[in-house]
C-alpha cells in the first residue's frame, strides 16, 4: 500500500472498536504492556528529519523517539526520495509510532503552527541555546537535517530555536542517531519533570485512539478478523 504524503498520520481514531475486539486474543501480560505504554506516550514532543538518508540512522532514531514515548516522527524530504528503515537497528520501532511523510514544507509549517508548536533545531554551533536551557514551555518538534549538509536553509526563518549540544573534543558534531538520542533523553526527562503531566502525556481519548491503531496495524487480517468477531457478538 502507498503511503500517503504531506498529510499527519495518527490523528484520527482509526477502527473504533479493534481494541476491544483485537486484544482479548493477546496474552495477559501483553494488553497490561501496551495499557501501561500508551499512557507514557506524549505528542507534547516530537521529531522531525530532513532529508536523513541512511536506514539505519532513521531506524536508531525512530528507535530512541519510541524509546522515551515518543509518538509522532516526521519525514520532511526536499531533496531525496523517502527512506526505508533499517528493521534491523529499529527493532519495530517504527510499527509503534505515527509517522509522517511530507514534500511539502509550506503545508508542514502551517500544520505545526496550528497544533501549537515550537520548532527547536540542532547546529554544531552558533545557537542561543544549549540543549539543558532549551524552552520546554510549549509543545516542541526537534529538527534535525541531513547527514552531510545538515539542514536546509529554507528553515531559517521559521526556526523558533536554535541550540547545540556541548561537545568537548576535536570532532564538530555528532552523528545524527547519536544527536537524537542525546537531545530526545534530554527533554523527555526535563518535561516529565517540569510540564503538568494533562499536557504532556496523550489524553486517556488519544490514549484509546492510538490502542485501536496499534491493533489494526498489527493485525495481518483485520477486516475479517473483526467481521467474524462482531457477528459472533450480536
Amino acid at each position: 500500500m502507498k503511503k500517503p504524503v504531506d498529510m499527519f498520520m495518527g490523528e484520527s481514531d482509526g477502527i473504533p472498536d479493534a481494541w476491544e475486539l483485537l486484544s482479548e486474543r493477546l496474552s495477559e501480560d501483553r494488553r497490561s504492556r501496551m495499557m501501561q505504554i500508551v499512557m507514557d506516550r506524549t505528542a507534547y514532543l516530537r521529531l522531525c528529519l530532513q532529508d536523513v538518508h541512511d536506514p539505519h540512522n532513521v531506524g536508531a532514531c525512530f528507535r530512541t523517539a519510541e524509546a522515551n514515548g515518543i509518538q509522532y516522527c516526521d519525514f520532511v524530504n526536499l531533496y531525496q526520495k523517502f527512506p526505508k528503515t533499517s528493521s534491523t537497528v529499529a527493532r519495530g520501532a517504527n510499527h509503534w509510532l505515527d509517522i509522517s511523510r511530507f514534500k511539502d514544507q509550506k503545508l508542514y509549517l502551517e500544520g505545526l503552527k496550528s497544533r501549537g508548536y515550537k520548532i527547536a533545531a540542532a547546529y554544531p554551533s552558533g545557537s542561543a541555546y544549549e540543549l539543558d536551557n532549551l524552552p520546554i514551555d510549549r509543545p516542541l518538534v526537534v529538527l534535525l537535517g541531513n547527514e552531510a549538509v545538515g539542514l536546509d536553509d529554507s528553515w531559517s526563518e521559521h526556526i523558533d530555536y536554535r541550540f547545540s549540544i556541548p561537545m568537548y573534543g576535536m570532532t564538530e558534531s555528532y552523528n545524527v542517531s547519536v544527536s537524537a538520542a542525546l537531545i530526545l533523553y534530554s527533554l523527555t526527562q526535563r518535561c516529565r519533570a517540569q510540564v503538568p503531566s494533562d499536557k504532556f502525556f496523550l489524553t486517556e481519548k488519544s490514549q484509546h485512539y492510538l490502542l485501536n491503531r496499534w491493533m489494526a496495524r498489527h493485525s495481518r487480517s483485520l477486516a475479517n478478523e473483526l467481521d467474524n468477531m462482531r457477528r459472533s457478538r450480536s
